[in-house]
């Protein structure tokens, strides 16, 4: 029975987003970067690889995600054509109990990038409305990011809290404790640029 019920919020989170895809594509509505940094195409921009290992690094032995989806999985998960980008790693975790999730991809123009922060942010936006998430990470989804440097637009839902700071009464102090383990990966980011 719970795998039934895992099976269907999946493909009700699928359904979610592709719609919300749709009336943002129909409307033409453009979605401010979250991020709130310049979003200015850079010509220079590191390799794919170099990002992905600076933000592994960054959280070393706490970075959760072990398994990395294709270009098939990515645009099924995420609704994002392989077309619209140079490069893309996003990797997820294999136990479902898990949330922890980093996708870095690596846009081909600016409006590919912009069409890529959208697809995030709707995919971001249906995961904080699932109420089939374990009760333990609900909070962490809270804290995810849509960070938007140069042509790279990220997921960012990583990092581990310890078991006194996860567990206090104020659901506020635990999602801003988890927003500044996402900041880890956004400074590994950054200080490649």
């Amino acid at each position: 029975m719970i795998m039934k019920k895992s099976s269907v919020a999946r493909i009700a989170v699928f359904a979610v987003a592709v719609g919300v895809l749709a009336v943002v594509a129909a409307t033409g509505c453009s979605m401010k970067n979250q991020s709130g940094t310049d979003t200015e195409t850079v010509q220079n921009s590191p390799e794919p690889d170099a990002v992905y290992e600076a933000v592994k690094a960054a959280y070393g032995e706490n970075y959760l995600p072990n398994l990395r989806l294709t270009d098939e999985e990515i645009e099924v998960r995420y609704g994002i054509a392989n077309d619209l980008y140079s490069s893309a790693i996003a990797e997820v975790p294999m136990i479902s109990a898990q949330v922890d999730e980093l996708v870095l991809i690596k846009a081909n123009d600016e409006a590919a990038r912009d069409t890529i922060e959208e697809a995030l942010t709707a995919y971001q936006n249906v995961l904080r409305e699932d109420t089939f998430q374990y009760p333990a990470n609900l909070l962490k989804i809270q804290a995810s990011q849509v960070y938007v440097r140069g042509d790279y637009v990220c997921f960012i839902m990583l990092g581990v809290l310890d078991n006194e700071t996860a567990q206090q009464a104020d659901e506020g102090k635990v999602i801003e404790a988890y927003k500044t383990e996402n900041e880890k990966a956004v400074a590994a980011i950054d200080a490649l640029f």
